[in-house]
């Protein structure tokens, strides 16, 4: 299992682009993947998810992964919103 938090340091946070740019990323990883923000637990392979989680420039999410690959794609989708640009 693979656990780690990460804070959306985008400007203009997760928008569409980016969201849709995740969910393409998430859907080709075949472990389960869960997106906690606050009280919210979403599918990031699902775009009105993470949209609608209105992750904004400072939200603090957690990636969680089960599965076999789960510390290497885990990263994967935390670099991504590390190094998320417009």
């Amino acid at each position: 299992m693979f656990s780690e938090k990460v804070t959306v340091s985008n400007p203009t946070g997760l928008h569409a682009r980016p969201a849709s740019q995740l969910v393409e990323l998430c859907k080709e990883i075949p472990d389960d993947i869960l997106m906690i923000i606050g009280e919210k637990k979403i599918n990031p392979k699902s775009i009105l998810g993470i949209l609608g989680a209105g992750m904004k420039c400072g939200t603090e999410v957690t990636i969680e992964l089960k599965g076999d690959t789960a510390e290497e794609n885990g990263h994967k989708i935390v670099d991504f919103i590390n190094n998320l640009v417009d």
